[in-house]
Order: C-alpha cells, then sequence, then structure tokens
C-alpha cells in the first residue's frame, strides 16, 4: 500500500498509562483505535515509553498494533516514535515484517533517537546488556555512541527486510547469512526518521537529558542527512510552516546528490485542542504536556509545539503544512478527553483539509 501522494492525519492513541487523570488501561485504547477509523482518521500512531516510572510506563507498540491490525481495515498503523536502538535491531525487523503482512502493507514506522530524563535513557540501554553482564558489553558506551547504534539498527533492519542471506560487520552488529526468509514483505516499509527538536529557554520538556544553555530557544537540526540514507520520509515538530520548508531545503539538496530521483515523504507532529476559546484550548495543551513529558514546560515549547483553538483556525494552521507538500500528520491529543476532542477534530477539522495540490 504505497503513500504516495495520499493525505494521512492520524490520531495518536495513547498507550501511556497514568497521564490521562483517570485510570487508563488497554480497552481504553483498543476503542479509540476502532473509532479513530469510524471517524475518518486516516491512521493511527502509538508512543514508544520503556521502562518509565513505577505508575507511568507504555504498552509495547509493535504488540498494540498488531492486535489493532485485526480490529480495522484501513488506518495506517505507525509509531511515532519508536526507538529501535533499544531493542535487538534483528528481532525487530522479524516483528515489523510480521506486522506489516498482518495489515496487509498499512504500517508506517517512525523512528528516532527519542528523549527523557538522563535516567531513562540510561535505563533503556543497560536493557541491552542485562543479560550478558559477564561479557565486555558496557551499557555506558552503548549510550556514548547511541546515533552510531540507531543508525547500524536502521541499516540492519532495512537490508533484512530486501536481502536474503545478509552479512553485516558493523560497530555493534556483527553475523553471517541472517535471513528472514519467506517473511520479509513484499515491498520495504515505511519508516520516517524524526530529525531535529526545539531546546527550551529554560531546561524542561522532551530534552531534559541533552539540554545546553548555547542551544536554548532554537531548533537544533542535528545529523538530518540519515533521514535520507536512511528513511523514506522526515518525522518533525516545533517548526512553523515557513521553518519547516527552509530545514526540509537541506535535506533535498543532500538528497539530490546521493539519493538523486528518490522522493521522500513529509510529516509533521504537533498537540492538538480544539475549543472555542482560544486560550484556554492553548492551556489545556500546556497541562497535558506537562503530564506528558514531565515539568516544566515551557511557554516556549507550547507555542511551537501546540494548535490549538477553533476548529476552522486548526484546519487553517495544518493546511499551511499541507500547501507545503506534507502529507503525513500525528496529531497528538491535548487533553485527558481523547475521544470527545478525536470528535472534534474529525467533525470540525478534517472536512476542512484539502490535499496538496501536484
Amino acid at each position: 500500500m504505497g503513500l504516495g501522494d495520499e493525505l494521512v492525519v492520524g490520531v495518536s492513541v495513547n498507550n501511556v498509562t497514568g497521564i490521562t487523570g483517570r485510570r487508563y488501561d488497554l480497552p481504553d485504547l483498543l476503542a479509540s483505535a476502532r473509532e479513530a477509523e469510524a471517524m475518518g482518521f486516516g491512521a493511527i500512531w502509538v508512543h514508544d515509553a520503556q521502562f518509565g516510572r513505577r505508575t507511568v510506563a507504555a504498552y509495547d507498540p509493535v504488540a498494540v498494533l498488531a492486535t489493532v491490525a485485526g480490529m480495522t481495515r484501513r488506518l495506517r498503523l505507525c509509531t511515532g516514535i519508536l526507538a529501535p536502538r533499544a531493542r535487538n535491531a534483528i528481532q525487530l525487523a522479524q516483528q515489523w515484517a510480521t506486522l506489516e503482512a498482518l495489515s496487509g502493507g498499512r504500517t508506517i514506522m517512525g523512528v528516532g533517537l527519542g528523549a527523557g530524563t538522563p535516567g531513562l535513557v540510561h535505563r533503556q540501554f543497560a536493557s541491552l546488556a542485562a543479560l550478558r553482564h559477564d561479557t565486555a558489553l558496557d551499557p555506558d558506551r552503548l549510550f556514548e555512541g547511541r546515533s552510531r547504534l540507531f543508525e547500524e539498527c536502521l541499516t540492519v533492519m532495512r537490508r533484512l527486510w530486501v536481502e536474503d542471506k545478509v552479512s553485516h560487520e558493523g560497530a555493534f552488529y556483527r553475523f553471517r547469512d541472517m535471513t528472514l526468509g519467506e517473511a520479509r514483505p513484499p515491498a520495504m516499509p515505511t519508516v520516517l526518521v524524526a530529525a531535529g527538536i526545539y531546546y527550551p529557554v529554560k531546561p524542561g520538556g522532551p530534552v531534559h537529558h541533552a539540554w545546553q544553555e548555547k542551544y536554548a530557544g532554537k531548533f537544533v537540526f542535528g545529523p538530518y542527512r540519515r533521514v535520507a540514507d536512511l528513511g523514506d520520509g522526515w518525522l518533525t515538530n516545533h517548526l512553523s510552516p515557513e521553518d519547516y520548508d527552509r530545514y526540509w531545503a537541506r535535506i533535498e539538496d543532500y538528497a539530490r546528490t546521493q539519493h538523486p530521483g528518490r522522493r521522500y515523504l513529509k510529516a509533521f507532529n504537533c498537540f492538538v485542542h480544539v475549543g472555542d476559546d482560544e486560550r484556554k484550548a492553548w492551556e489545556a495543551v500546556r497541562d497535558h504536556l506537562n503530564e506528558f513529558h514531565g515539568p516544566p514546560i515551557g511557554n516556549d515549547v507550547v507555542d511551537r509545539w501546540a494548535v490549538a483553538g477553533p476548529a476552522e483556525k486548526v484546519a487553517d494552521r495544518l493546511q499551511a503544512y499541507i500547501d507545503r507538500g506534507v502529507t503525513i500528520f500525528q496529531l497528538v491529543i491535548g487533553s485527558p478527553d481523547q475521544l470527545g476532542q478525536m470528535r472534534k477534530i474529525a467533525e470540525g477539522v478534517l472536512p476542512r483539509l484539502k490535499a496538496p495540490r501536484r
């Protein structure tokens, strides 16, 4: 199921427990996914949050999407974002190939380095060495090389999806004649690579582990070339439509010389709250971000991440990205009332959106 110029407006179904202000469990998650298809959304997205706090963690995104695949017929099944470097890339390649088969080719793997507090991120890398403490595998060294590990994971997975009897000699993975056999997908699954993040004026929000004063108040693009080298498109947030154009041009210029002729997808993530009172809608997103990423969330972060207000204003804001070629959206509900907000978006926003002209 190739994406082409299809406009895919998807909604994140909350698979993170403990942040909705009430009990939230798997039946709620699955009900949200079922309703998303009935309401006319084009995709569902699930987060990836391994090893959270005692009362806040996430259900496994691949297992969740496999279940949703059997309950739906049309929805794209997406991760936003998945952290492959915290898993065994060979096993993840097999799991995703299975999900691709179960869903009839409806998957979109959104991947990135991820974010979080230092303790959380270190626990993720320690998990890779948990069963091998009698070897030289050092979680701290894995953490230090996390960018290279991330890129090698994508390389391993993409090769296993299309090649037979793969042999690989890398810094982190070394194996010979590995194959997924007939379980290989008939076509390369779509992979969106996340790149770039806004560093708030003051520490807090999604960059707890990496905040530096020299980046305060700036969007840092990072190693964007991996979008073109290892993915099929770019997933980002925190950018105005005009800034999206500016940073996309750098990906495009690089891809033109290194991967001529390839087309790449544009995707965007934002928190959405539809409400007649624009200020209250903005405050609802701020409160939810504080629960989602942990306080403090500065107003500058909310301003960059929130698309909030009356339905027509939200639609106009999203349309500005569509007019610049963005065709894939991850709308994260900025409210504990997930189903209520989904209905408002479905009824007031989706009908106003028009696919980009080519």
